[in-house]
């Protein structure tokens, strides 16, 4: 019982100061904040409107070429329905081979490990299999330099009875957040 008195003195004690800390505030100390924009308060000039951002994403045609704001330009060329052999993968089935060319004006070099390349065909949009032959190898594995061009081979599959093909591309070659993120370019057209 001893245990208790001290234990209930002190929670009428925590009671009373609760009470006492809850009375409304003084008008005279009451602040009006106003919000401030990150990069106002970081003396920074205020970020592109929407309308002067770059686009997340861009559609171009077959052997049309888009040009990044940094100066990096992309072409999609040689598109031409092709057969696997028997060593390719997979073996002996239709496809669409083509390829992506990038010519570097950035003024520095430009890491096209990052580059990712995906196929859609048909009007219904099936994600298309990749297929890895000769000619197609495994795509960009290192840096083009300011004023060189890079090129790589790449192929999907595509079924004898369609034609539409659209090749997403999409270079994430930012290390922080805060870098340049480029827009994904998809390449759109008929294939013959």
């Amino acid at each position: 019982m001893n245990s208790i008195k001290p234990a209930l003195a002190g929670a009428l004690s925590l009671v009373a100061l609760a009470t006492g800390c809850a009375s409304a505030p003084d008008p005279d100390q009451v602040v009006e904040l106003n919000p401030v924009q990150e990069s106002e308060a970081a003396g920074e000039a205020p970020q592109e409107t929407a309308e002067e951002a770059a686009p997340s994403a861009v559609e171009e045609e077959f052997d049309s070429e888009y040009t990044y704001a940094d100066g990096l330009k992309v072409r999609l060329s040689g598109v031409e329905r092709r057969v696997t052999g028997e060593w390719d993968i997979p073996e002996n089935s239709p496809y669409v081979y083509f390829d992506i060319q990038f010519d570097n004006g950035t003024g520095g070099p430009v890491d096209l490990s990052y580059v990712s390349v995906y196929c859609q065909v048909g009007e219904e949009g099936r994600t298309a299999e990749d297929v890895y032959t000769d000619d197609t190898g495994s795509g960009f594995t290192s840096a083009v330099m300011d004023g060189r061009t890079a090129t790589a081979g790449y192929g999907c599959a595509l079924p004898e009875e369609e034609s539409y093909l659209q090749v997403e591309l999409t270079l994430s070659d930012w290390e922080e957040m805060d870098d340049y993120v480029r827009e994904t370019v998809y390449f759109v057209g008929d294939v013959a």
